[in-house]
């Protein structure tokens, strides 16, 4: 009986813990936007939550591969973040990356 009483606990104490791992995702930011600042510049902000987020994009380069461009300071949320072409590059498919 004794063992059963000790599987129960322990069948607890780890359902707890689970529960307590997942609240720092819910800290994440939300409640992001994107948009075109310039030619060459994609831009980007996250409204709500507690987390960091940055801009990435892809660029379009004529006669050349396209590539992909990261903000590289991650930033907190309500400022803004952006990514930046270079070699005459065009962004499209912005989006945000959460951390």
């Amino acid at each position: 009986m004794k063992r059963v009483g000790s599987l129960l606990t322990s069948l607890a104490l780890g359902a707890g813990l689970l529960v307590a791992g997942a609240s720092p995702a819910a800290a994440d930011a939300y409640d992001c936007r994107t948009w075109y600042k310039s030619s060459t510049t994609a831009a980007g902000t996250c409204v709500s939550g507690t987390g960091e987020f940055r801009v990435y994009t892809r660029c379009n380069r004529p006669w050349a591969q396209d590539y992909t461009v990261y903000d590289p300071t991650w930033r907190r949320v309500g400022t803004t973040s952006t990514a930046i072409c270079y070699s005459g590059g065009k962004p499209y498919g912005a989006g945000i990356q959460v951390h």
